[in-house]
């Protein structure tokens, strides 16, 4: 009898300790389950707070004024120099011209090499646009492969000798493949359009050089252009 009442406390106790052990592990698959959700709500509200940084950011640096890649004055800061620039040489007669920069190519490099080596690409042009136009003109970034620079008192000639001495340079430079090493053939296609040669609105003018720069574009890469009259 006594060995009976043993083995029914034994069994007893068994399953208390077994209902004891599951409720236990349901309440710990709880809470991780819990613990789960939240992390992943957490790292949501990271990912939102690390989009809003970057916003900031990107509107710090327009606001500065200054394209984040190349240092150069950005497309916003850009647009209201040269309009204030055309307005004055037409109030005081004399030639103003617009050079854009088209980097030949580049969406083909940042495919096979890596957008780094196209953003390489595009600082060692800035600096080589920086380096050929004199203090009093402007160069910018336009955008994406663009770059463009305000010549001030220079007509459409003389744009278009700056120009090719920028395309020259372009042509010389060397940015290597980080791979294997080797150089990377750089080109540039570079339109130009001036006052009073092609018109006296800074709309017109540059509708006039993208175009220019888009007829050249589709007869072949590697050459400066004057935009029609």
């Amino acid at each position: 009898m006594k060995a009976h009442l043993t083995r029914m406390l034994e069994t007893f106790h068994g399953q208390s300790f077994h209902r004891q052990t599951e409720q236990q592990l349901k309440s710990l698959q709880l809470h991780s389950s819990q613990l789960e959700r939240t992390i992943r709500e957490k790292d949501r509200e990271i990912d939102q707070l690390r989009h809003q940084i970057a916003s900031y950011q990107a509107r710090l640096q327009e606001l500065m004024g200054t394209d984040e890649l190349t240092g150069l004055p950005n497309r916003h800061v850009f647009k209201e120099h040269f309009t204030h620039s055309l307005k004055r040489a037409v109030r005081l007669g004399y030639s103003l011209s617009l050079m854009l920069v088209d980097v030949d190519h580049l969406r083909d490099i940042n495919l096979r090499y890596g957008h780094e080596v196209g953003d390489s690409v595009l600082v060692e042009i800035a600096k080589i646009l920086r380096s050929s136009v004199r203090e009093i003109d402007v160069p910018a970034r336009w955008g994406g492969e663009e770059l463009v620079a305000v010549l001030h008192e220079t007509d459409a000639e003389g744009a278009a000798v700056v120009a090719e001495r920028v395309r020259r340079r372009v042509a010389m430079l060397e940015v290597a493949d980080s791979r294997s090493g080797k150089p990377i053939k750089i080109t540039a296609t570079i339109a130009v359009a001036s006052y009073p040669q092609h018109s006296s609105e800074p709309q017109a003018l540059l509708e006039a050089v993208g175009d220019a720069l888009n007829i050249a574009k589709d007869k072949g890469c590697n050459v400066v252009v004057i935009a029609d009259h």
